[in-house]
């Protein structure tokens, strides 16, 4: 049997003209979603605030929300959801996401040439800089001469500062600081960035809004994912909320060089540090903002996770073993909240690139379905040429043969991809197939015969050993054993001192021969370095610092 998710995470529910997901985290958005359900006596109680308490009534529960949800068109849904604060997304396909109003006025797909005679809508970037889309204009140019590519090799842009002498040791990014306000995955994915790298990165935390990333079913202090996200940070608790606190996020952003933020579009501007302000400030600060949904469509006032981004993308659709059974559909995956925040990191440090050109700092936008579709987007070119075919079929390889093999065991899978006649010849060889098997016909059964009776690490071994592409499918445990990966050094070990062991965590994104990466310090409580940063950074006294914790405009671990 298949390895599927527990059906209390981000159940999808049948509505009138297809499905949507839910995802219910916060105290909030349940006190929204109880409402809507018209306040039942039985839910009134404080209680099932928590999420514990609603997964151990979901028998009582799921029936409700069935319901509420069955005879009423998706869209609808949709937007009285984000109406009430309540994430919800209907379950859309790809062709159905790349056709959406929504995409089409952010500027995430546009009518494009990507050949002579052949023009489709596609994605075209995940990235808005300075309000301009960065991405795709039109179709490849042809390969330029000789002496046309000496010329343009010529013409490349050389830095306006070079470096006076190599740096050989340090670490990439020191001498950098990062306010980071982001949350839960996103956040702590683009913060560790920087901070694994030598950054300072300051986490600007609430009491009234924590980071969902804090909270666990038990209730404590410090969980593994928090521990792994933010390791190397320092937490400044800060209510944005007060004049002062506004004050001080704006001395702080004075010296500092990136601010990150992953809210609903809107949010900072709301809270009265959007980028203009911020500009004013420090004309050098690069302010990366990321949410779901980009502020430019008419989505831009949907609540967003992982989960719903993947429904609302076409993601979810193709990503399931069996279209009825919605329990087999992608609940524990996270995705794509890690890609998101990389390609995030990544696009500040162009960002802090160009200033050294420009002495301006940039907005940086970068909305998650946006790195969704981005992702896909070769099959959503596909999609619009051929309308229908975006479709998770396992028997389709990406060149003359190949696809997705069951192999020995529970489960378990590997991808086999033939480019051509040669390696069809080799592939027959390594499976004892007849010499006259055909890769569109006989060959393949021939082949899924041969991997269903061996584990798929042993396939991959044995078809890479005849020169054939090759590979087992992996799950995250298995990766921290990966022959490949301890060579690399991908992981490492880490330890807490709130948490028992050490954890398996990942190492720095990249090796370096001569930039030595700095000591990792563990994840921060909430509020453990608020004194350090107002009297090291901001110059703050003590007595104003007491003063301020007093009143609740700063707080402490």
């Amino acid at each position: 049997m298949p390895h599927r998710p527990p059906a209390d995470v981000y159940p999808v529910y049948r509505c009138a003209d297809g499905d949507v997901r839910l995802c219910l985290l916060s105290e909030r958005q349940w006190r929204g979603m109880f409402a809507w359900l018209g306040e039942p006596e039985e839910f009134a109680d404080p209680a099932y605030d928590s999420i514990a308490a609603r997964v151990a009534a979901a028998d009582r529960l799921e029936p409700l929300i069935t319901e509420l949800f069955a005879d009423r068109p998706a869209a609808e849904l949709v937007e009285e959801a984000a109406r009430r604060g309540v994430p919800l997304a209907q379950v859309l396909t790809l062709g159905d996401a790349v056709a959406s109003d929504h995409f089409t006025a952010a500027g995430t797909v546009a009518l494009r040439e990507i050949a002579p005679g052949f023009a489709t809508t596609l994605p075209v970037g995940f990235a808005d800089v300075d309000g301009h889309r960065l991405g795709i204009r039109s179709a490849s140019p042809k390969p330029p001469a000789t002496q046309d590519a000496q010329n343009t090799q010529d013409a490349q842009w050389t830095p306006r500062h070079r470096p006076t002498a190599s740096r050989t040791d340090g670490a990439p990014f020191s001498g950098i600081r990062v306010l980071n306000l982001g949350v839960i995955v996103f956040g702590a994915e683009a913060g560790r960035a920087f901070a694994d790298l030598g950054a300072d990165v300051i986490k600007i935390e609430s009491t009234a809004f924590p980071d969902g990333l804090r909270q666990t079913r038990r209730g404590e202090a410090m969980n593994a994912s928090f521990a792994w996200g933010n390791r190397g940070e320092r937490s400044l608790g800060l209510d944005l909320r007060a004049d002062e606190g506004r004050q001080l996020f704006k001395d702080l952003v004075r010296h500092s060089d990136v601010v990150l933020a992953n809210f609903k579009p809107g949010t900072l501007d709301s809270l009265g540090i959007g980028h203009a302000v911020l500009e004013a400030v420090n004309p050098r600060i690069v302010v990366l903002e990321s949410a779901a949904f980009s502020r430019k469509g008419p989505w831009s006032n949907r609540l967003g996770y992982g989960p719903l981004v993947r429904a609302a993308c076409g993601v979810t659709s193709l990503w399931r073993y069996a279209p009825d059974d919605t329990e087999s559909w992608d609940g524990v995956t996270v995705f794509p909240d890690h890609v998101a925040a990389r390609l995030g990191a990544l696009t500040i440090a162009a960002a802090l690139l160009a200033r050294e050109r420009t002495g301006r700092g940039a907005h940086l936008e970068i909305a998650q379905s946006d790195v969704v579709l981005h992702q896909f987007a070769v099959l959503a070119a596909l999609e619009g040429l051929r309308p229908g075919s975006a479709a998770a079929d396992a028997d389709v390889g990406t060149a003359l043969f190949g696809g997705v093999f069951a192999c020995a065991g529970d489960d378990e899978w590997c991808v086999i991809d033939v480019r051509n006649g040669r390696e069809a010849e080799l592939l027959r060889r390594a499976t004892a197939a007849p010499p006259d098997s055909q890769v569109d016909g006989d060959l393949h059964e021939h082949v899924a015969k041969w991997t269903a009776e061996r584990p798929p690490a042993e396939v991959a071994e044995t078809l890479q050993g005849y020169g054939i592409p090759a590979a087992a499918m992996t799950r995250q445990p298995e990766l921290l054993d990966d022959p490949q990966s301890r060579a690399r050094g991908t992981f490492t070990t880490m330890r807490h001192p709130l948490l028992d062991g050490e954890l398996p965590a990942e190492n720095v994104a990249a090796p370096y021969g001569q930039l030595t990466p700095p000591p990792s310090r563990p994840a921060p409580l909430s509020g453990e370095h608020t004194v350090d940063v107002c009297t090291e950074v901001l110059r703050l006294t003590p007595e104003r610092v007491r003063d301020l914790i007093d009143r609740r405009v700063i707080h402490q671990r």
